[in-house]
């Protein structure tokens, strides 16, 4: 089936790498018009005079002008389905700005996809400090927060649409050191939930997609690790990680953000799609590990 955004269009935020970057370009390749956005390479030192040196090392600094995480360069290569808009999508402006974006160059607004997100190396709950756990809050919930508040009005004078969010199954499960991360995606799925219930008479449906192991930068090249790591070794540890024996890629959750678009799914509203190969239900999860451990 192709076509399935046709005539739709569409307000991504996190969209120049990763799970982003890939429903940018599924988006785009099922007719719909979009406006992405993210933090530009050539940014970085704009940004921590703005917000600080502790909270802008949760963002990327290697990326570079031109390279594959560019969003000009991303757009360039899309056509003229893509829009990009530097942004941070913390900044309530900066986050207007991309709306009137997709308002003004494409005349209205039909999906909105609050994709944006950072975490890792936040310590225990005990050692996070206040920078980064107020950083981590901003990005991951209360900009989801925003980009419901902001985009609804406009989605309803369409009729209706779809507004889609990204929380974790950090919202359903405990991990060690991901303490404001997990708070944060569990109250996107209770932001979710409230917004499903409030905006279901405008006809607009509220989802949010869980992921589980993805191969994302966030993964593989944190900003806030020294190096990145090779994402097949990262492959090789999440395929032992879940039922299903193979990591999650980018594709995933781009196509499970596609099927909560479209008209597909027009019943289904206020839910928290787990993407995640079975890790969030898998019980015998550390025992599999311990046996795969022996063996080698």
């Amino acid at each position: 089936m192709s076509g399935r955004l046709e005539g739709k269009v569409a307000i991504i935020t996190g969209g120049a790498s990763g799970m982003g970057l890939a429903t940018v370009e599924r988006f785009v390749e099922e007719g719909a018009a979009v406006v992405f956005c993210d933090l530009a390479p050539e940014n970085h030192a704009q940004l921590e005079a703005r917000i600080g040196a502790e909270k802008a090392r949760m963002h990327h600094s290697r990326r570079k002008t031109g390279g594959p995480n560019d969003g000009y360069a991303i757009a360039k290569r899309l056509g003229n389905g893509a829009t990009f808009a530097p942004a941070d999508v913390s900044d309530r402006d900066a986050l207007a700005a991309v709306i009137d974006m997709a308002l003004s160059r494409y005349g209205g607004l039909d999906i909105m996809f609050n994709n944006a997100g950072i975490g890792g190396a936040e310590g225990s709950v005990v050692d996070c400090s206040d920078e980064v756990w107020d950083r981590v809050v901003d990005v991951d919930l209360k900009a989801v927060w925003r980009g419901i508040k902001l985009a609804a009005p406009h989605i309803a004078k369409r009729g209706g649409g779809s507004i889609i969010s990204t929380a974790s199954i950090a919202a359903i499960i405990g991990f060690p050191g991901l303490g404001a991360y997990g708070a944060a995606k569990a109250g996107v799925a209770e932001l979710t939930r409230v917004a499903a219930v409030e905006l279901g008479p405008q006809s607009i449906r509220v989802n949010c997609i869980l992921p589980g192991g993805v191969v994302t930068p966030l993964i593989y090249d944190n900003p806030q690790a020294a190096d990145a790591t090779d994402p097949d070794l990262i492959r090789a540890s999440l395929a032992a990680a879940q039922p299903i024996p193979r990591a999650g890629e980018p594709l995933d959750i781009a196509n499970a953000a596609l099927w909560l678009a479209s008209s597909e799914s027009s019943f289904v509203t206020g839910q928290s799609i787990v993407v995640d190969g079975g890790m969030s239900i898998d019980a015998g999860r550390g025992m599999r590990q311990q046996i795969a451990a022996s063996a080698n």
